[in-house]
């Protein structure tokens, strides 16, 4: 006599066959697609620093075989590329061209450095590439578009917007998690310094022990701010034409 077959059960236990979910459905792997990759390629570098991004480290986090990445991103330098794009396309390059030039300048310069310092690592990478995506051509379209409206020559428009934003990226180099700056934040440790510091033979350093507890400070943005408005001040009087000497003075 045929055996009766038994029902079929799951490893889980006796539900019931029409209340498993179809095979594969409950891990099915989201489509992998550029945008994901450049997305935990940026919190990778922001978790662990760019050293720790590479194609095989990427794929296993990912869930993938690295061949697979190389359907999206042919190597790694392009990969670094992407990331970097993707970042600077965080960046609001919408400005009130109603500002005057300086002001729409100043207002760049603050959301990139913004941007640079919500993802930790990527202003080094930035200072190893030169990226031409669209992204990074459009911020670089939107800070020359002001500046030239400053009505500078040509090639000192060019060098106004590399200082600009090299100043920029090397502010935003100095990491808000670095030891000075941590040291800076914490209010005992400040007061501890700005005490060192008073403390110092006057007549070595009489000019450190009269200012240095106003150099250490918890003021990184106004740091910032300062250094942008002095350089942009700085732009704007190199706009302004010299002052006509007239024909008196001339003969003196």
């Amino acid at each position: 006599m045929a055996q009766r077959r038994q029902p079929a059960t799951d490893d889980a236990g006796s539900r019931s066959l029409w209340f498993i979910p179809p095979a594969g459905e409950e891990n099915r792997r989201r489509a992998l697609t550029r945008e994901h990759v450049v997305a935990e390629a940026l919190t990778v570098i922001g978790a662990e620093g760019v050293d720790a991004l590479s194609m095989r480290a990427l794929a296993t986090r990912l869930g993938v075989v690295p061949g697979a990445l190389y359907r999206h991103v042919r190597n790694k330098e392009q990969l670094h590329d992407l990331v970097l794009d993707g970042m600077l396309a965080e960046v609001d390059r919408e400005v009130d061209h109603h500002l005057a030039w300086t002001e729409q300048v100043k207002v760049l310069a603050h959301r990139l450095r913004t941007v640079l310092e919500n993802h930790p690592g990527i202003a080094g990478l930035l200072k190893t590439r030169d990226p031409l995506g669209p992204a990074s051509l459009a911020l670089a379209e939107a800070f020359l578009a002001a500046l030239h409206a400053a009505g500078l020559p040509e090639r000192d428009t060019g060098l106004a917007f590399a200082l600009v934003y090299d100043y920029t990226l090397g502010f935003a180099l100095s990491s808000p998690t670095s030891a000075n700056e941590q040291r800076v934040q914490d209010t005992a440790t400040r007061n501890e310094l700005h005490a060192f510091l008073r403390s110092l033979p006057a007549d070595r350093f009489p000019t450190l022990v009269a200012l240095g507890e106003h150099v250490w400070l918890n003021n990184r943005d106004e740091r910032f701010a300062a250094g942008l408005d002095t350089l942009v001040a700085g732009l704007e009087t190199a706009q302004r034409p010299p002052p006509r000497v007239g024909r008196r003075q001339r003969q003196r």
